[in-house]
């Protein structure tokens, strides 16, 4: 029987949870062992994945990436955190901050399967395909 990644992280959080700090070493130690027991090392970036999520989701922890043409204040990035807290129900929100000149200005937010592209650059591509047509 094939065991697929979201087993795999679902099993290994309930494994740990309410475990001291030893008793979750162990318990990872065999828990890895059976991952790689059974062939399903290809498996670890998409099992780490989902346990994060899972992981997150108990503990009311979003991860989102904030994309923008140049380093955004403070203030906005508040505005973005709140924004999200008040969307999502998230207690925290860990927002990771990149740059890339080539969105001309606006930003692109993605947390969960979401994205949200209110960059110019998305805008003018928008305009010119409906000016296309």
């Amino acid at each position: 029987m094939k065991i697929s990644p979201q087993q795999y992280a679902v099993t290994l959080y309930e494994s740990l949870d309410g475990k001291s700090a030893s008793e979750q070493k162990a318990v990872l130690a065999g828990f890895v062992a059976s991952v790689q027991h059974h062939g399903d090392a290809k498996k670890w970036p998409e099992i780490i994945g989902r346990f994060s999520d899972l992981w997150n989701k108990e503990h009311g922890l979003l991860e989102a990436e904030l994309i923008s043409a140049r380093h955004l204040g403070e203030g906005a990035k508040e505005l973005i955190t709140d924004y999200l807290k008040e969307r999502t129900g998230a207690k925290k929100i860990d927002v990771k901050e990149t740059s890339d000149p080539g969105l001309i200005g606006g930003f692109i937010l993605k947390y969960g399967s979401r994205i949200l592209d209110g960059s110019l650059k998305n805008a003018l591509g928008s305009l010119r395909d409906k000016i296309s047509n």
